[in-house]
């Protein structure tokens, strides 16, 4: 051990050069080194750096316990998995209370269906960080992307979608589903052909590109076509039942009274009331009618909660006055711009010499001004649905840097317990990659959104499948002088492909028989499929079966 640590290490700088070992390119190589060299190992080696966001769970474990206190360390396991589950919390109350509401408003402003709400705004959503993620660092591990996006789909698809059958069953449209099916075994089927000499050229990433491009476009059609034959066949029912809503006399007289009342009421009355109102924390309803148990739950998720109140705007349509509080709202404008700033690391930078804060306030003093000498306390604006914009970017924001954090537990945990890239990808990764997803899409279903939340679960995973595999791989072949990406898709790789298509596959024929109802006993089918390949994915791991991804011929 001593050789092979000096061979490691190069001890005439700070920085840590590896040599004469294969895998030291792989964080999990720290537990062939003795106790005394693990902390260096994981502060120096950029593997160990990739599975840090904000906090170094790592280097809490092997520097600050150290694996040689074997109690405290378990101790210190579990607590992050307590850390892990908090999480998880967070991601749910930002999915039920801001995301959701958020991504209804949205879909009726727009007045487009909940099935092109969720391949495209709720899609873009949850798939938009991931996907950036991976364009933007295209000297990735191929075997750890491989395994991580084929693993996500599979998770997404079967479990998720299953789940948000269970939640709420609903007849499908036969051509959209099966457009949509169709599309993703194409594009699973096209990464499998093209990817099995371990080559990806610029055509096979265009292809790929533009099987996204034509589901997208197929959509907007349907849609397109589906609105049109609503209004011809439809428009004198419709117009009738305007002409009733507008008979009743009393809706008039109302109307002509309130602007009269409100003349005498100031703009401003009971301001800060109604912001303390709003401000608080804590559900009145889930404290008074809760067990202790309950609201245990309710003080651990204070903190968190009033955060998410201080920066992000609340646009409920069910709410009261659509959930306006104009003094919040006014702090919103301010706190948001700040709140997207100091996360993502540019709090320090500067331009002309003058740091970035300081031009967001400078920015924000106009609109907090206009939207003050515009609004009032008692009824909200024309111009609260552009709060919603506000809001999305907000929630996308919380989801995606908590998202990350559990992704870094995860890849923290696949460490500790001795994973494998390929096992470490499509399962920990895919699972933390996926638990935006899995969040707001269960509580859309859960509030009634579950077409919405379904067609996320396909529009989602298929956009960071072509988009994020694609462009990354074209980024890499760019710098290839035959204009080939080396593309290498591990032991698991060809297992994520073959169970990928039978999810999809006996989705597809328990539909058909069906006849395209979405019933609870079709979601049960998709998460036991799923089931079935992380069952035969782990057997494979510890080597007591042979995964597809093997070659056994001599």
């Amino acid at each position: 051990m001593c050789n092979q640590t000096s061979s490691l290490f190069t001890r005439s700088s700070r920085h840590a050069t590896y040599v004469n070992f294969p895998r030291a390119d792989d964080c999990s190589y720290l537990h062939k080194l003795s106790v005394e060299e693990q902390c260096e190992f994981v502060e120096m080696a950029e593997s160990c750096a990739e599975s840090r966001f904000y906090f170094n769970y790592v280097g809490f474990l092997y520097c600050t316990i150290g694996s040689d206190r074997e109690y405290l360390f378990w101790l210190g396991f579990l607590l992050l998995l307590c850390v892990c589950m908090y999480y998880f919390v967070v991601l749910g109350t930002t999915a039920d209370q801001f995301f959701c509401p958020t991504l209804a408003t949205i879909a009726k402003t727009l007045n487009i269906s909940e099935a092109l709400a969720g391949v495209t705004v709720l899609a873009f959503g949850n798939g938009s960080p991931d996907l950036f993620t991976a364009v933007a660092n295209p000297d990735a591990d191929t075997e750890l992307m491989f395994s991580e996006l084929l693993g996500s789909a599979a998770f997404v698809i079967g479990v998720i979608g299953g789940v948000v059958l269970l939640i709420q069953p609903f007849s499908f449209a036969p051509w959209a589903i099966s457009r949509d099916l169709a599309l993703f075994v194409v594009a699973v089927l096209w990464i499998t052909y093209r990817a099995s000499d371990e080559r990806f050229s610029l055509l096979d990433s265009s292809v790929l590109i533009g099987i996204y491009v034509v589901f997208l476009g197929l959509v907007v059609w349907e849609f397109i076509r589906a609105k049109r034959q609503v209004r011809r066949g439809k428009f004198l029912q419709r117009a009738e039942i305007i002409i009733r809503r507008r008979e009743p006399a009393p809706v008039h007289v109302q109307e002509r009274t309130i602007p009269q009342r409100e003349e005498n009421i100031p703009d401003n009355e009971g301001l800060l009331r109604d912001f303390w109102i709003h401000l608080n924390p804590i559900d009145t309803d889930e404290w008074t009618q809760g067990s202790w148990m309950s609201r245990m739950f309710c003080i651990m998720k204070v903190p968190f909660v009033l955060v998410l109140l201080l920066t992000i705007p609340i646009v409920d349509v069910t709410a009261e006055r659509d959930g306006w509080c104009k003094l919040l709202n006014i702090l919103h404008c301010l706190t948001l711009p700040l709140f997207i700033t100091f996360v993502n690391g540019f709090a320090f930078t500067s331009i002309f010499h003058v740091p970035v804060p300081c031009w967001i306030v400078l920015a924000s003093v106009p609109w907090v001004l206009a939207i003050f000498w515009t609004s009032r306390t008692d009824r909200c604006p024309r111009y609260h649905k552009l709060f919603t914009v506000l809001s999305f970017l907000g929630c996308i924001q919380v989801i995606y840097i908590v998202a990350q954090e559990v992704v870094s537990v995860l890849e923290t945990v696949g460490i500790v317990l001795k994973l494998s890239k390929s096992i470490l990808g499509l399962s920990l990764l895919a699972w933390g990659n996926s638990v935006g997803d899995l969040f707001s899409n269960v509580a859309l279903a859960r509030q009634g959104y579950g077409k919405m939340a379904f067609a996320a679960c396909f529009g989602g995973p298929l956009l960071n499948l072509c988009l994020g595999l694609g462009l990354t791989l074209i980024a890499k072949a760019v710098g290839e002088p035959h204009l080939d990406a080396e593309v290498r898709k591990g032991v698991m790789g060809e297992n994520c492909e073959v169970y990928l298509l039978q999810i999809l596959t006996t989705t597809w024929m328990g539909l058909l028989f069906t006849n395209f109802q979405g019933r609870r006993s079709i979601g049960l089918c998709m998460i036991v499929t799923y089931l079935v390949f992380l069952i035969f994915s782990f057997l494979g791991e510890f080597e007591l079966i042979h995964p597809y991804g093997t070659d056994h011929h001599p």
